[in-house]
């Protein structure tokens, strides 16, 4: 009887094996030809950049839930020869690539996408394993000369602000204004001030008071401006040849790099006495700005501080004088720019807007209509006039004459499409054109 037992266990055994193993190749059978099954990203054969992305995901793991996301985006690469492992790869990079553009989009508005396509290529879209947390390839297949991969990635969204406020970019959902710097700044032991204007082109110098100051209001939400990624292609003129700038050429050279104030002034580091215990020396710096807003030109804000240190090094001391003089400068500073801000950003600007190319009133009516109801920012309408064909429109919008042309452009209208013919400070001239479909 014992025998018996063990000889019907195993045939049972054998029979379960071979159950498992048809069930198996049934599986594999109804599988497509060209199909790969879902595939861990993070494993041992995993790219170089991939496993960057792994280490960062390692030394990041502290942060909080709120500031991640996960997204599900589909990547495509080109077979070239047999090369599929290759095409893999770039199916991958371009998955991670449209992560980082989908969680862009939940940041700023798409205007602002459009408007910055070209930075927010170079800076974001493909630097995108910076932005990665951690990611894995869900599924996969290889359709004659494409390999596609659908990739689940969790991303760090507090990068992706933090990364977009650098260059300049987060300005729309933002309170506080992009700001710039016009700061010259001499130490001691230097022959003369040290700026970054008037010198060709933008030079990347920044100076302790600078880098003080900057550190500062960027923790309190102010936007810096990267001189050096967005600057434009300008000609210094006579007047930006000195260490110490006027208003009107502060303010015209932040129009030109998207600020809304500009910071300039100037920071002295020197000895202010004679030497005492030993070798020790005491020093002290003064720093003194002021805050200019670009669309009026009107100071909101101004600041003086020196502060004293003793060193035995002079630049040293220096150094740690403008630190401590700059930092009461920074708080000064930004709690007058943050009264001044806030309380013009809490009442709408008003907009002069020109239509032309009107047809028929009722078209006009549709579009008067739309742009109460849909514009986002739009708070009233008050029609100046109407006539020949033109209209002339005030618009109380929560922005500027820029964002509002963007909004436009952005819009479909009813049997109309909108071409934009000028935009300035306060104004924009558009033509209304019928649209056959």
């Amino acid at each position: 009887m014992t025998d018996f037992r063990k000889h019907l266990i195993l045939i049972l055994l054998l029979l379960g094996c071979a159950s498992g193993f048809n069930g198996a190749w049934a599986q594999d059978a109804l599988r497509p030809e060209e199909s790969a099954p879902p595939t861990d990203a993070l494993s041992p054969n995993q790219p170089p950049a991939q496993r960057l992305s792994e280490l960062a995901s390692g030394s990041e793991a502290g942060q909080a839930a709120s500031e991640d996301r996960t997204i599900d985006v589909i990547g495509t690469g080109i077979i070239y020869g047999d090369d599929v492992a290759r095409a893999r790869d770039e199916a991958i990079a371009d998955a991670l690539r449209g992560v980082v553009e989908e969680a862009v989009g939940l940041v700023i508005s798409p205007a602002s996408v459009v408007q910055n396509f070209q930075l927010l290529s170079e800076r974001l879209y493909d630097q995108a394993e910076a932005f990665i947390h951690d990611y894995k390839v869900l599924t996969e297949s290889k359709s004659g000369r494409h390999y596609r991969v659908v990739v689940r990635a969790t991303i760090f969204m507090s990068t992706i602000r933090d990364k977009l406020q650098s260059i300049g970019i987060l300005m729309i959902h933002k309170e506080m204004p992009t700001i710039m710097f016009f700061l010259s700044e001499q130490n001691i032991g230097e022959p003369s001030p040290q700026y970054w204007w008037g010198q060709g082109s933008p030079s990347a110098y920044r100076s302790v008071t600078e880098n003080t100051l900057s550190e500062y209001m960027r923790n309190k939400d102010f936007i810096i401006v990267d001189r050096t990624v967005r600057g434009p292609d300008i000609e210094f003129g006579p007047e930006y040849m000195g260490p110490e700038l006027s208003d009107d050429a502060a303010v015209m050279l932040g129009k030109a790099f998207g600020a809304d104030v500009v910071i300039a002034g100037k920071a002295l580091a020197r000895y202010s006495g004679n030497v005492f215990r030993g070798d020790m020396q005491p020093i002290q710096a003064t720093v003194s700005v002021r805050a200019i807003r670009t669309d009026s030109g009107m100071a909101i804000a101004s600041s003086q501080e020196t502060r004293a240190t003793v060193h035995s090094d002079g630049r040293v001391g220096g150094t740690e004088a403008l630190i401590l003089s700059a930092s009461r400068v920074a708080q000064d500073l930004t709690r007058q720019i943050v009264a001044n801000w806030r309380k013009e950003a809490r009442q709408p600007v008003v907009v002069e807007l020109v239509v032309r190319g009107i047809k028929e009133y009722a078209d006009f009516v549709r579009f008067r209509a739309h742009i109460r109801n849909e514009v986002q920012g739009v708070k009233n309408i008050y029609l100046r006039s109407i006539r020949a064909g033109e209209a002339k429109m005030d618009l109380e919008f929560m922005g500027n004459a820029g964002i509002l042309a963007d909004e436009l452009m952005l819009q479909r209208f009813e049997n109309l499409t909108v071409n934009i013919l000028e935009v300035s400070e306060e104004a924009i001239k558009l033509e209304l054109i019928p649209r056959d479909d």
